[in-house]
């Protein structure tokens, strides 16, 4: 039996999330949708998806305290998590990224919305080839 790809997007934005969704099957992988927090948690436990596409502002909790949240969890802690955000377009002086803020944000790689889709595949195509997170182990050592 062949595995599909499965990858759990965590978007509390449906306009977003139905577009990069829409990008994403386009090249043969299946997509399951989350639009909340909690949402989120249960899906990545029960399916257990080859990656993680997480948003940083999720309404109530933030994509930050998910991460964590994977992380401890040792039954998902290993799943490559591809962080996206706006922050880093809206000029208020934040940015985030894997190599200046590793120390306390345990996720695999950024993108920034709108994304872009060429930018989107090799960020996914990247994750996917890992297999498991670079944080498996986290908050020991980065593997």
């Amino acid at each position: 039996m062949i595995h599909k790809i499965t990858i759990l997007m965590i978007e509390d934005d449906e306009d977003v999330a139905e577009a990069m969704k829409v990008m994403i099957t386009s090249k043969g992988y299946t997509v399951v949708n989350a639009f909340t927090y909690d949402d989120g948690l249960a899906k990545a436990t029960a399916l257990k998806p080859d990656m993680i596409i997480l948003d940083v502002m999720l309404k109530g909790k933030s994509g930050f305290d998910l991460s964590y949240e994977i992380r401890g969890n040792k039954s998902i802690s290993y799943i490559p998590i591809l962080m996206i955000t706006a922050i880093n377009q809206q000029g208020n002086g934040l940015a985030f990224s894997p190599e200046t803020d590793d120390q306390y944000l345990p996720v695999d790689e950024f993108i920034n919305k709108p994304a872009q889709p060429q930018e989107l595949y090799e960020k996914i195509e990247k994750l996917l080839q890992k297999k498991v997170s670079t944080w498996a182990n986290w908050p020991e050592k980065k593997a």
